[in-house]
């Protein structure tokens, strides 16, 4: 069969596993799948099972909803618990019984329900939601309304316009489908989880004093019958994922002691009580796979009797299967899997797990295996039609040593590479700048590679899931070190016979925009850059992004006011009389996480300097829509991305 070339209307063709989880007799998966719908251009979402004992058994659609997701099996293994939208477009908690019948809506919060955690007796829920301070139940939608802002989280690019609004907890009863809130605090509150007798909640809040200013969060416990909550997190700068243990007298939680190092990108296990200090026991070496309080849910610790912790953890480039013991220090590796876990769950004997895993060759799918060995079989098989007729590149790793680190380089080669041929090379620059390209299938580098284009994406200082050590020389030296890690793994490509010197191309998005912008206004190696949502003015970014103030101080090291000469400096407008590549800026409108004004900055003194420079705009795209946003949008990103680089590098 003759191959074909990955092409920029991918989108349109591939579904994704949006969730999981796995019957606590290990028998069953449930999953969530995320289909193109071609008419209304975006994604429809329903829940698939799968019968784990009948290995030969095909999946079987469970659901007929068009936005089922974040699917959960009951404690008892009667149910599954899910999320679907309501007639106003509201996500409320749906129950399907095992044993046959409709799912019932069980909510009927006024907000969209985010999270939810399962009572231990499977009777209800703690159901994370919006609560609105100011709403007082009523609306005129034909009267226009000015809108009072009185704090700077007023807006998040993933949660949209939240004004005062606050995430609580409520206690969601199944049989009189009725809701209690639980919690009040002014903050986020979520990831809740029971103790195992149902008589306390632990939870995730970030209504502390400075929660306007900072990233920090605290892990609380709610007694129910006292109504009385305490933190259990003192000596934490914050949490991203809380377990309790069997005994229901301590927790164990993915957290971070240093403020400059969330937990979600490079956290631990702790082990927490109500009257000690936090108790690390895993090391520097793995980073366990948590959520990212309030808006991602992570994947959940499982702890047995004896204090052995299983957990999914991130270590460099590679996913795999930990258990850490309470009262060691360190972790063993119990399951060798190398792609990228982005979900995983276990069944309560702690023989089986369910995950969403992908390698460089495929994207993500659902897979189901066992603890006592190192097999991994594939349950939803989403997209084998696609990739059975498409080229698909192969991937090395090489690692470079500067000033005492070891720079790890994914390459990505051509399909049908001939080393005796040249070939134009693209830099790939990731996103964060605590972002990592993992071991896992990447669109845009697999278009480029299917399209006759080395891809060369490095991991700089700044990445995390390689140690703190690795993740904290970013901070302050934004272009630093981290720019010279890049160029570096580039000159060590560029004396490969098989590179095309004189055709080498960077492209980046986000912090990867950031990067390419400051990459063309320092060398003028490049024949064109492709940027897309990027930082360009710091000073600016710090007032006008949803993240600009907790994120800005602490990346830069202080407040604009204090430092406004390093906001200046690590800034690439500040470098635009430099700039002699050919450069695209593409950018989501209703981008709050770095608004679409930096990229109208960068465009519009690139042009008054007369430079080669075109500016897209795609229209009500936030800062994630190459993931979840129109598909018709990121087919026409892919579009321009690849039409951009052929132009130049031709």
């Amino acid at each position: 069969m003759t191959q074909k070339p990955i092409t920029p209307d991918i989108g349109y063709e591939l579904a994704n596993p949006t969730g999981v989880s796995i019957s606590p007799d290990g028998n069953l998966t449930v999953y969530g799948v995320s289909k193109p719908d071609i008419k209304s251009e975006k994604l429809t979402n329903s829940l698939w099972i799968k019968d784990i004992k009948d290995s030969d058994s095909a999946p079987r659609e469970l659901t007929s909803g068009h936005t089922d997701g974040n699917p959960k099996f009951s404690p008892d293994g009667s149910s599954i618990a899910f999320l679907r939208d309501d007639l106003k477009g509201e996500k409320q908690i749906w129950v399907l019984p095992m044993s046959g019948g409709e799912a019932s809506m069980v909510t009927s919060l006024p907000e969209s329900v985010r999270d939810f955690s399962w009572k231990p007796d499977s009777t209800g829920f703690a159901a994370v939601a919006d609560v609105n301070p100011d709403y007082d139940g009523e609306s005129d939608d034909d009267e226009i309304q000015v809108v009072p802002v009185s704090r700077i989280r007023y807006r998040h690019d993933e949660l949209r316009w939240r004004g005062n609004s606050v995430t609580q907890i409520f206690d969601v009863d199944i049989s009189t489908k009725g809701s209690k809130q639980l919690t009040s605090d002014d903050g986020d509150q979520g990831i809740p989880s029971w103790s195992p007798d149902g008589s306390r909640l632990a939870f995730i809040s970030d209504a502390m004093p400075e929660r306007d200013f900072q990233a920090g969060n605290e892990v609380k416990v709610l007694d129910l019958s006292s109504g009385k909550t305490d933190c259990w997190s003192k000596g934490l700068a914050d949490a991203c994922s809380v377990s309790w243990l069997p005994d229901g007298n301590s927790l164990a939680v993915i957290g971070s002691e240093d403020f400059r190092l969330h937990s979600y990108y490079q956290g631990s296990v702790f082990i927490l009580s109500s009257d000690s200090d936090p108790v690390r026991v895993t090391d520097d070496n793995v980073a366990p796979i948590g959520g990212n309080h309030p808006a991602k849910i992570g994947s959940p610790l499982l702890i047995d009797k004896n204090g052995v912790i299983l957990f999914a953890g991130q270590s460099g480039a590679e996913s795999h299967i930990y258990e850490a013991k309470i009262g060691e220090s360190g972790q063993n590796k119990v399951v060798d899997l190398g792609g990228q876990l982005t979900a995983c769950e276990f069944d309560n004997s702690r023989k089986r797990f369910a995950c969403i895993y992908s390698t460089p060759e495929r994207p993500h799918e659902v897979f189901q295996g066992t603890l006592s060995d190192d097999s991994l079989q594939m349950v939803s098989d989403l997209n084998s039609e696609y990739f059975s007729e498409r080229m698909v590149g192969k991937t090395d790793r090489f690692s470079l040593n500067r000033s005492g680190l070891d720079i790890e380089s994914v390459l990505l080669y051509p399909t049908g590479f001939d080393p005796s041929k040249k070939y134009p090379l693209v830099v790939n620059i990731h996103g964060g700048p605590h972002g990592l390209f993992a071991n896992s299938f990447d669109i845009t580098r697999q278009l480029l590679s299917s399209n006759g284009y080395l891809v060369l994406a490095v991991n700089p200082r700044g990445t995390s899931t390689y140690g703190r050590d690795y993740m904290l020389p970013v901070l302050g030296d934004w272009g630093g070190e981290d720019y010279n890690d890049i160029m570096a793994s580039l000159d060590h490509m560029c004396v490969q016979d098989y590179v095309d010197t004189e055709r080498l191309a960077v492209t980046g998005y986000s912090y990867g925009g950031f990067m390419s912008s400051w990459a063309i206004g320092h060398t003028d190696r490049f024949r064109c850059a492709v940027i897309g949502a990027p930082v360009t003015n710091l000073a600016s970014f710090y007032g006008t992004a949803d993240i600009g103030v907790n994120f800005g101080e602490r990346q830069m090291g202080g407040t604009r006011t204090e430092i406004k000469e390093e906001y200046d400096f690590r800034s690439p407008l500040s470098y635009a009389e430099n700039v002699s590549t050919p450069a695209l800026l593409m950018h989501g409108d209703s981008d709050y996480r770095v608004p679409i004004s930096q990229s109208e900055e960068y465009f519009v003194t690139l042009k008054r300097l007369r430079k080669v420079v075109e500016f897209v705009r795609f229209p009500g795209q936030n800062h994630g829509f190459m993931r979840t946003g129109n598909l018709k949008m990121r087919k026409e990103y892919l579009t321009r991305m690849l039409s951009w680089i052929n132009r130049y590098t031709a």
